[in-house]
């Protein structure tokens, strides 16, 4: 074979490199060196700030379609959860307007009813709790329906009152409820006394054409009645007890062309929009007469009671 056709290469070391035996003792000992160093002179922390600063919009390139996506669809979603919590808020809003409301109403109702109980301590003890059930629909009376009667304890001619003051007179007794004639109807007469002054007179209600007025009828034009003085009841007409808070003197009015002032009164008592109420026993029992029916009203579609033609009440 001739000298020149020998395949001549070079040896296997030069060929294939260090073996993997040399490389992992080379490797290893360079990461021993690097941790000796690293524990030593703290040069890692160095070199992992130096490669975060130089990867850092590597990083910020690759995150960025991810970023984009995530931001897109929350551009998109947000105006359904808008519209969802908008609607969340409104029903809880609709809720505790309701529940203000009720607490409201039985706030009050709580104040009117504890107000009722220190008065019922201090009052004689025969009384009956009722509440207002009704309205009579007569717009030339002054009516309201309770409901509590005759098999519950009330009489004829029995004060009715609130925590404020006296609220009427029952004129109507029936087995399951009565019909209560407020201090303010035209046809109302309450024998008063000024508290103040300790003179007596008498309050009559509903003058002229206002509604939900008094008026103080034959007082002396020298009489010592000022505005804010409190009326109460004198209990000399053996109807109402004495010392129940009537009307507030509201204006007064003299004139010299006539002997009596004019003493215009406001009710103290919720005449208008009370509900629990105290039926007392009157000082005098009154006998109904024959006007006077053991039936009960008859009550309207709308909750109101059809009164009938009342019964003269004795004062």
């Amino acid at each position: 074979m001739a000298y020149g056709t020998l395949e001549r290469s070079p040896p296997p070391f030069f060929r294939q490199g260090p073996s993997a035996l040399t490389r992992l003792v080379l490797f290893s000992a360079l990461a021993i060196l690097l941790m000796a160093l690293d524990v030593r002179f703290k040069v890692t922390p160095m070199l992992r700030q130096g490669l975060s600063v130089a990867i850092y919009p590597l990083q910020r390139m690759a995150q960025a379609p991810v970023n984009w996506s995530r931001q897109l669809s929350g551009y998109l979603e947000a105006p359904a959860k808008a519209q969802a919590e908008i609607s969340r808020l409104q029903r809880a809003n609709v809720a505790l307007s309701l529940q203000s409301q009720l607490e409201a109403q039985l706030r009050l109702e709580n104040n009117r009813l504890r107000g009722l109980l220190q008065l019922q301590q201090s009052l004689p003890p025969k009384s009956v709790a009722a509440q207002i059930s009704a309205q009579a629909s007569d717009p030339f009376s002054r009516t309201v329906v309770i409901d509590r009667g005759r098999l519950q304890g009330v009489e004829l001619g029995s004060p009715v009152i609130d925590e404020t003051g006296l609220l009427g007179q029952v004129t109507r007794d029936y087995p399951w409820s009565a019909e209560v004639t407020l201090i303010t109807d035209r046809d109302a007469v309450v024998p008063v006394q000024n508290q103040r002054t300790g003179e007596r007179g008498v309050v009559y209600g509903e003058p002229g054409l206002g509604q939900g007025g008094m008026e103080l009828r034959w007082m002396p034009a020298a009489a010592d009645v000022r505005v804010g003085d409190v009326l109460v009841t004198s209990g000399v007409d053996g109807i109402y007890p004495a010392g129940l808070r009537v009307a507030r003197v509201t204006a007064v009015t003299r004139q010299r062309d006539t002997a009596f002032a004019r003493v215009m009164c406001a009710p103290l008592a919720d005449v208008e929009g009370g509900r629990h109420v105290l039926v007392l026993q009157p000082l005098t029992p009154l006998v109904a007469g024959p006007s006077v029916k053991a039936t009960e009203p008859q009550v309207q579609k709308s909750g109101k009671a059809v009164p009938k033609p009342a019964a003269a009440a004795s004062h």
